[in-house]
Parts: structure tokens; sequence; C-alpha cells
């Protein structure tokens, strides 16, 4: 069979029937895709504000003899990469770490700011002379206890 023997004619017709026969499914699945993509965008929005909404903060306060290696620096830095992990269902964005510091009369001070959902890992130290301090009346927040076989803490 060549391609001058093809009754093109038939094909189009065929083609023609098919999709005029599913052109109200594709239409419907196309609106319906278009309304899910909708409530996702909406949803995600809502979840990345109330994240920013409820966010802890703590303050690192390293001694007087702080002086990190290289490894301790990697570590705290995969720690604090690790976050969105920590605060699972919450959008990238929502779940973002903030490092700020500030200087109040001479004394440089650092604030790590991240998500509530992942309010242990930011209390736990990251480098060996450092502090971590609950900011604002966030005292409820404590470390994270795993309880042994049998329930037993």
């Amino acid at each position: 069979m060549s391609i001058p023997d093809l009754p093109v004619d038939e094909l189009l017709a065929q083609l023609q029937a098919v999709l005029s026969a599913a052109a109200p499914y594709l239409v419907a699945l196309g609106v319906l895709g278009a309304a899910v993509w909708v409530w996702w965008t909406i949803r995600r929005a809502v979840l990345v504000r109330q994240a920013l909404a409820g966010r802890v903060q703590v303050e690192a306060i390293p001694t007087a003899t702080f002086d990190p290696g290289e490894g301790e620096v990697g570590r705290w830095a995969r720690q604090l990469g690790r976050m969105h992990y920590a605060a699972s269902g919450v959008p990238a964005r929502g779940s973002a770490v903030r490092l700020r510091y500030t200087a109040v009369a001479g004394t440089m001070r650092c604030y790590i700011e991240g998500p509530a959902a992942a309010a242990a890992i930011l209390n736990m130290p990251g480098f060996a002379e450092v502090e971590v301090r609950t900011q604002h009346g966030q005292a409820d927040i404590g470390p994270v206890r795993f309880n042994g076989p049998g329930g037993t803490p």
C-alpha cells in the first residue's frame, strides 16, 4: 500500500466524527483541570500564609571562645537546610529559615526564625559553644523526647 492509495477523505471524516463526539468530554476535562489547578493554588497560598503567620524565633548566643571549625559550620548549614523536611505539609516558601543578625548596644545578636512545625529543630544547638534561647513567650516549646520500647521514656 502506497501513500496515494490511502483514503484520506475517509480518514478525515472518521477523525472529525471522533472529535465531535469527544468534544464535550474534552471541554469538561479542561474545565475540571482548571478548577483543580485553581483549588490547589489557593490551598497552597493558605498553607504558606498560615506557616508564615505562626513562625517561631530563637536566639543563638555564642560564648566568648566561640570559634567553629569548617565541619561544624557545614553540619549546622545542613541542619538548617533540612528544615523543610521537618515542617512536613508546609510548602517550601513557608518553611524557609531566616537568619537575622542585629547589633544592640554594640553586641551582635543572631536570631533564627522558622516554621512552628519545626520548632524542636530550631531549638537544637548547632554548635558546641552556642546557647539557644526561645524568644517571646515560646517557653512551651521543649526538646524532642523519644519513648523507648514499651512506652518508657
